[in-house]
């Protein structure tokens, strides 16, 4: 799931600059769902690595 959100960061990043300003809400919650994810990943490797 981590690597669909990078994904699309990564095609949001591709727009032309003035097409991503109307863009720019969407890029923010993207990236605050990415260190979400990250969070969550790293939370779910250290419990499989506890038990």
């Amino acid at each position: 799931m981590l690597y669909i959100v990078e994904k699309a960061l990564d095609e949001l990043e591709a727009v032309p600059s003035e097409k991503r300003e109307g863009l720019a809400h969407l890029e923010q919650e993207i990236n605050d769902a990415v260190e979400k994810l990250k969070i969550l990943k790293d939370k779910l490797k250290d419990d499989a690595e506890g038990k």
